[in-house]
């Protein structure tokens, strides 16, 4: 049997033919073929038997999707699938038999799905570095990650995790330690391929403390209190001595 050696990939929602034919090739009209996911060759995705694709597959998800668009004359019984979902993904079976005997090969489909535009931030370390974080989600298969700098120079020390959220989809989360200047900039892009790569950037900043300023701020408060303490004090002494006055004046 024929087919392709690595996994043949599609967009999610498109159609595609997943590739199988006998070799060396010979008619395989009268020939029975079925494919059928592993484990389940008794619920076909689609059989072929009598001459004729029998009318329904036996497994309900793919009814009204499948068909058979090989030249069976020259042995090739390969299958299109329409309208792809993400519980395609997966190994088929391309199973050919006579009387005597069968044949079988295994095809690997991968469903594409590019996810959401990665979304990044940063946070002040200590006064000389930033941890930026990049995120990005809803991925299929697992996507790369790339740090770019500024001048577009490549960066490459980071940590990065994925990990696999609803309906199987990617999830991916990276970040790094980075010294910036005041005008710098950092790229983080996700994707498949160089086609549908996704990006975003930051520009990262140190929150700094100037220690005159905090010294001058923490001198005017204690000036403040100082002055509102000798305030109270002259205005209790003025009281006292007037309420002395007062009093010596009522004597005879």
């Amino acid at each position: 049997m024929i087919v392709p050696d690595g996994p043949i990939s599609a967009p999610l929602g498109a159609s595609i033919t997943l590739p199988c034919s006998v070799s060396p090739a010979f008619s395989v009209v009268p020939l029975k073929t079925t494919w059928y996911r592993p484990d389940k060759f008794n619920t076909h995705v689609l059989l072929y038997e009598n001459r004729k694709v029998q009318k329904d597959p036996s497994d309900a998800q793919y009814r009204g999707r499948v068909s058979l668009v090989g030249q069976l004359d020259q042995g090739n019984v390969s299958m299109r699938l329409d309208n792809l979902t993400l519980a395609d993904r997966g190994e088929y079976l391309c199973h050919v038999q006579s009387r005597v005997w069968y044949e079988e090969a295994t095809v690997s489909l991968v469903v594409e799905v590019v996810g959401s535009i990665p979304v990044l931030s940063a946070s002040s370390v200590d006064e000389k570095q930033v941890n930026v974080t990049c995120m990005s989600e809803g991925w299929s298969p697992q996507p790369t990650l790339t740090w770019t700098g500024g001048g577009g120079e490549s960066i490459t020390l980071y940590h990065t995790v994925y990990s696999t959220g609803e309906q199987g989809l990617v999830r991916v989360s990276s970040w790094l330690l980075h010294s910036p200047s005041e005008s710098e900039w950092l790229s983080c892009s996700v994707g498949l391929s160089d086609q549908d790569r996704r990006e975003g950037r930051v520009v990262p900043y140190v929150c700094t403390t100037h220690k005159g300023s905090t010294g001058a701020v923490v001198v005017g408060v204690i000036s403040a209190l100082v002055v509102l303490i000798l305030v109270v004090i002259i205005v209790f002494l003025y009281r006292k001595g007037k309420d002395r006055c007062n009093g010596s004046q009522h004597v005879i």
